[in-house]
């Protein structure tokens, strides 16, 4: 049975408590910083897993593809992401890559790098801070993609979007994407009711038949299966 808790408890401004609704076998892909928790059984080899958010950190992709010989596509339109993954691409067969970033609109849309430039973490989020080196991106709906790949069910959708993730979710669930298991990671810092998109977002997902299975020790990285 799901055990559903009804209410968050946020510890702090920054950090929240979000209780598992579902108990699975499950484990964690990936690095400290850019893993998930997966439910392996539910893949098989040669299961179509679509990865957005690629940064510098693929040790999720690679250790999926180590696990159950997934096919792999990963995206994103963060400038230098391409030189990074290409050596992992030419690599792999089951690995590809497309400079493109994941809306709820097809079209181009500003960047925003992090304040940080040591960092390579960009956001549409708009951030005056950075106006001066934000730069225009392809972004496109997921539907559109999977128009494009002819992909018609997705067996993983891993999203890491730098709070976008809050306009997307919604815009794949209304599209009615087939989707059998959903890695996220929040960002709910990153709006002043962060808190409540979070909330929202969750009780959306529920409502189209995903519950939690995994969430990671800082409690932003939320793992759902349908």
């Amino acid at each position: 049975m799901f055990q559903i808790t009804k209410f968050l408890i946020w510890l702090s401004p920054r950090k929240q408590f979000i209780p598992t609704q579902i108990k699975l076998d499950k484990t964690w892909m990936g690095s400290g910083y850019g893993g998930f928790y997966v439910h392996l059984p539910a893949l098989k080899d040669e299961s179509t897993v679509l990865s957005f958010g690629v940064g510098e950190d693929i040790s999720f992709d690679l250790n999926l593809m180590e696990a159950k010989n997934v096919r792999i596509h990963t995206f994103d339109p963060t400038r230098g992401v391409d030189r990074f993954i290409r050596p992992f691409v030419e690599k792999y067969e089951s690995l590809s890559f497309a400079p493109v970033g994941l809306s709820a609109r097809d079209g181009e849309d500003l960047f925003f790098p992090p304040e940080n430039t040591e960092h390579v973490s960009c956001s549409v989020i708009p951030n005056q801070q950075t106006r001066d080196r934000a730069y225009k991106v392809q972004m496109k709906r997921l539907s559109s993609i999977l128009k494009e790949k002819k992909i018609s069910k997705i067996d993983l959708l891993k999203i890491d979007i730098e709070g976008a993730e809050y306009e997307v979710i919604p815009d794949i669930l209304e599209s009615e994407i087939d989707v059998k298991q959903l890695q996220i990671e929040i960002h709910p810092d990153l709006f002043p009711d962060g808190k409540k998109k979070t909330r929202e977002l969750i009780k959306k997902l529920n409502q189209h038949g995903f519950k939690i299975f995994g969430v990671s020790q800082i409690c932003r990285e939320l793992s759902f299966i349908r």
